[in-house]
């Protein structure tokens, strides 16, 4: 019995350090600094998509893009946030002449706690940890090299170490700004673009996202009212005899997109693509919801849905905690909805998506009385009430009709 209690009393106590060891090496939410991404930025990166798109890039050419400090940060959480395991992780980065910083403070999933991690790169070793420090703890050498092992054996880490020699940039570094300059070599480049820039990156894929275009616009041009419920397109464009999804798909939802859009990716109406009759896709009788839904879709034919979903999380969440009347239920159901009509597609095949017979937009979305709830004006909203509304979505789709046929 003695023995019994003394056992109890070691596991006790095991318990109790780890928990405190656990508590010293992490942060609490509160105490983690929040980089917000304004749309501003956005539509900036937005224009660096344009100006460097594969599609008007000249051979032989050389081009030279500054980036802040800021920028880094940001434009690594909005990678992160491609990443299940790594959403909403937090960055700060630092650019001295010797060396790039990052200080990342990683969501532990444990009670709102995160871990602070610094890692530091040498411009000549990109893809080579110089220093990693855990909780403010210097990583020592030989685990360090294991570390970078490690890194080395990502599929995608690899394959961007490749890409990146293949590109041979001349990185500079001062104070607070980096600075990348590159001679573009279109023929030798254009196999790794259509792997790393799969948004219409070579001349095959631009010109089945055009063919698709014509064909919506032809099709738009048909129809005399202005405004085009979505379901509609959608429905014309899966029932043709010569549609193949798994060929296809990308193309059509591209095409969609453009149409709400009216841009796709960086590809300038009139320039690049043809120009659309103008008309107007709507969801719900929106044009708002039917952008969310149709972007939503495409963007899952380019990288994982769930990588599009932790995406638009970080989104709305963003601006739920900078702006409480910013934050938009509707278009987190839209895009939910978008997300789960994609997967639900790919689930079935070709002749049943010739099939599947009228669409409405009460099957596509939950109707205004599903969202009207959540529009809390005036309240900042959490990430996990954000998540609830996610579930609540699903499961609501999961209850249509369109989805138990």
């Amino acid at each position: 019995m003695r023995l019994l209690s003394r056992l109890l009393l070691l596991i006790a106590i095991l318990i109790v350090a780890l928990v405190g060891t656990f508590w010293w090496l992490t942060d609490d939410d509160s105490a983690v600094p929040r980089t917000i991404i304004p749309l501003s930025d956005l539509r900036k990166y937005r224009q660096w998509l344009e100006d460097y798109h594969p599609a008007r890039l000249v051979s032989g050419q050389t081009y030279r893009i500054e980036v802040s400090e800021a920028d880094i940060q940001k434009l690594a959480i909005l990678l992160a946030s491609t990443q299940p395991r790594l959403a909403h992780s937090q960055f700060r980065a630092e650019v001295t002449p010797e060396r790039l910083a990052l200080d990342v403070w990683w969501p532990t999933g444990i009670w709102d706690r995160y871990l602070p991690l610094q890692l530091q790169w040498q411009p000549q070793q990109p893809f080579y940890l110089a220093q990693l420090s855990i909780a403010g703890v210097r990583l020592p050498a030989y685990l360090l090299e294991r570390v970078n092992l490690r890194l080395a054996a990502v599929p995608s880490v690899s394959d961007a170490e490749r890409l990146w020699r293949q590109l041979q940039p001349k990185v500079e570094l001062t104070d607070g700004q980096m600075a990348l300059e590159v001679v573009w070599d279109d023929p030798l480049l254009a196999g790794w673009m259509q792997r790393f820039a799969p948004f219409w990156s070579d001349p095959q894929q631009v010109e089945q996202l055009r063919e698709e275009v014509l064909w919506l616009g032809d099709w738009l041009g048909q129809r005399e009212d202005f405004r085009i419920p979505l379901r509609d397109a959608m429905q014309a464009m899966l029932a043709r005899p010569d549609f193949d999804w798994d060929a296809d798909a990308p193309a059509m939802l591209g095409a969609l997109s453009y149409a709400a859009l009216r841009s796709s990716s960086g590809l300038t109406p009139g320039e690049d693509l043809p120009e659309l009759p103008f008309k107007r896709l709507t969801l719900q009788g929106r044009y708002d919801l039917a952008r969310h839904f149709v972007l939503a879709m495409w963007l899952g034919t380019q990288m994982s849905p769930q990588s599009v979903l932790e995406l638009a999380v970080y989104k709305e969440w963003s601006d739920a905690l900078t702006r409480p009347t910013g934050f938009s239920a509707e278009d987190m159901v839209a895009n939910v909805a978008g997300l789960e009509m994609l997967l639900w597609l790919q689930s079935l095949s070709d002749q049943e998506r010739k099939e599947i017979g009228l669409l409405t937009d009460d099957s596509l979305m939950p109707p205004e009385a599903f969202w009207q709830p959540w529009m809390r004006e005036g309240e900042v909203m959490t990430e996990s009430q954000l998540r609830e509304l996610v579930a609540s979505t699903r499961a609501w789709l999961a209850n249509s009709p369109l989805y138990q046929r």
